[in-house]
């Protein structure tokens, strides 16, 4: 699997920071659907999305990718999904600290 430079990013930092939580990558979670997820943790029902170039034309900053990402992420919300997206000045230790404490937070409910 080939990942973006944003995404060995997220790699480290949350591997330094949370190795305890694990997340998986390049998931489907909606079902008979092709949507993948960057980063899935199942047991809480988190997903994460990493999305690079969005300052640029392209990407996820199209009318038609804009509709498809907005799809995905409803249908994510649909099946019980919390979904943060992520932007590359978002790829820091505050953010993965909300994100590693919604995957705590939500662990502890559904157990």
């Amino acid at each position: 699997m080939i990942i973006s430079c944003l995404e060995f990013e997220f790699d480290l930092l949350w591997d330094e920071l949370y190795p305890d939580l694990e997340l998986e990558t390049e998931i489907r979670i909606i079902p008979h659907r092709r949507f993948k997820f960057d980063y899935v943790n199942f047991p809480a029902k988190v997903a994460i999305e990493i999305n690079g170039q969005i300052w640029h034309k392209g990407g996820h900053s199209t009318g038609k990718s804009l509709m498809r990402d907005y799809e995905k992420l409803n249908l994510a919300q649909q099946h019980g999904y919390c979904v943060f997206q992520l932007s590359r000045e978002m790829i820091t230790e505050t953010w993965l600290k909300v994100i590693a404490d919604t995957i705590r937070s939500r662990s502890l409910q559904s157990a």
